[in-house]
């Protein structure tokens, strides 16, 4: 689609579109007072079992065919070139996430309020990096987004969930929603902006990080997420074709969107808060300081993000991304991320990364949130330890990461 078309007023006719599909689907349910039909769906496809259709009402069945009708048309070499991309570099992408992707929407104004007013994010932050986490290893893992892969699965059951926030938003006579000066709750708007976090700033998080893909490698890293802005029900005219119209559309979200909040601020706070239960106890500072690093880069046009979110300042932590990226040369040591003869920031920054997708793995096998499931071949690959079923630790105790402090 031309980005020529990306113009203010474009994008704010996007801000009153939503996702009539899905949409559709809630209201019919909720109309026909299948509240624990919808309670049942989701749960169902969270777990990516197979219902029968004879337990489906005919219109999800209809939304389930359509919203994969996209799938055997991509192109699947592209698609492999970027899920090998997450083979090789996923924890980092997993650390890039939580460090930059989340706190970079907490920074837009009108969109983090759809996200403050879903309390259980403000009161379990780190709920949402596991959930955002669970949707980048569905989609970004081999077979994720054929017809029938989990990729497809969890992202028809995202885009339910935003239908079915929107409809309990609107719906809320207590709390109504300002609509002319918000927009639409999830409106197309910002569900593009909230697919380039985890398409085009990714990118920008694996440049940030020293971590250079080839040409064919980033086309092909925007190429899978546009299929998956398909699914999600994201406007064709705001799906990028490549690089550079990422890159566009990234810089004008931002420009209409990035502005203090009380809520973005409240947000930041949490996540920060829950992310130092993922990381050990000597490198608590680590989450400040690397959304720091992050967020205060240049691509920011001058204005401290970080500061506008009043991250705490950065402790001694942040000579770790600082090493990172002073050491000239790092990018030919990529060549064997993991071996033995990787430049010391990298392999340091790998045993990082690697070790905030452990604790996320423990947590889960303690039963403390939401099913958390990352392929074996993914765990062998990035050389995770084992992680077996384990009870939860009395109050009190340490917990998964060495840490007294109770995960979120």
């Amino acid at each position: 689609m031309p980005s020529s078309l990306w113009t203010h007023d474009f994008m704010d006719a996007m801000r009153t579109r939503m996702d009539p599909l899905a949409d559709g689907v809630i209201e019919t349910l909720f109309a026909d007072g299948k509240v624990g039909a919808v309670n049942h769906l989701m749960s169902t496809l969270v777990s990516n079992v197979d219902l029968p259709s004879n337990q489906l009402p005919v219109y999800v069945m209809e939304y389930l065919l359509r919203t994969k009708a996209c799938v055997p048309r991509l192109d699947a070499r592209k698609l492999l070139l970027g899920q090998e991309v997450f083979e090789r570099y996923g924890p980092e992408v997993m650390m890039i996430l939580g460090f930059y992707s989340l706190p970079a929407a907490y920074a837009a104004r009108r969109g983090v309020q759809v996200l403050h007013r879903t309390g259980s994010l403000r009161h379990r932050p780190v709920r949402r990096v596991f959930e955002t986490a669970q949707m980048v290893v569905d989609v970004m893992s081999q077979g994720g987004l054929e017809p029938n892969g989990r990729g497809v699965r969890t992202t028809q059951k995202v885009r339910l969930v935003h239908a079915a926030i929107r409809h309990m938003i609107r719906h809320d006579r207590r709390n109504p929603w300002n609509t002319q000066e918000l927009g639409e709750p999830i409106n197309q708007e910002d569900l593009a902006g909230t697919l380039m976090t985890f398409a085009y700033v990714v990118l920008e998080g694996m440049r940030a990080l020293r971590i250079e893909l080839d040409p064919a490698q980033q086309e092909a890293w925007i190429y899978a997420w546009s299929a998956v802005g398909r699914i999600l029900g994201v406007d064709e005219r705001l799906l990028p074709e490549d690089v550079e119209q990422a890159r566009q559309l990234t810089l004008l979200v931002r420009e209409r969107q990035i502005q203090p909040s009380p809520e973005g601020i409240a947000m930041t706070a949490a996540l920060i808060e829950g992310m130092k239960d993922l990381v050990p106890d000597f490198l608590e500072g680590l989450p400040a300081s690397m959304i720091h690093f992050f967020l205060d880069q240049d691509q920011w046009g001058g204005l401290n993000v970080a500061d506008m979110l009043h991250v705490p300042r950065p402790d001694w932590t942040a000579s770790i991304a600082q090493a990172i990226t002073s050491m000239e040369g790092l990018t030919e040591g990529l060549t064997d991320w993991v071996g033995d003869h990787t430049f010391l920031p990298a392999r340091l920054l790998r045993l990082l990364s690697k070790d905030i997708v452990e604790a996320m793995l423990r947590a889960e096998a303690r039963g403390q949130r939401t099913h958390f499931h990352i392929p074996q071949q993914l765990q062998e690959r990035w050389n995770l330890k084992p992680v077996g079923r384990m009870p939860p630790p009395p109050p009190g105790r340490r917990t998964s990461t060495g840490s007294t402090r109770r995960v979120a």
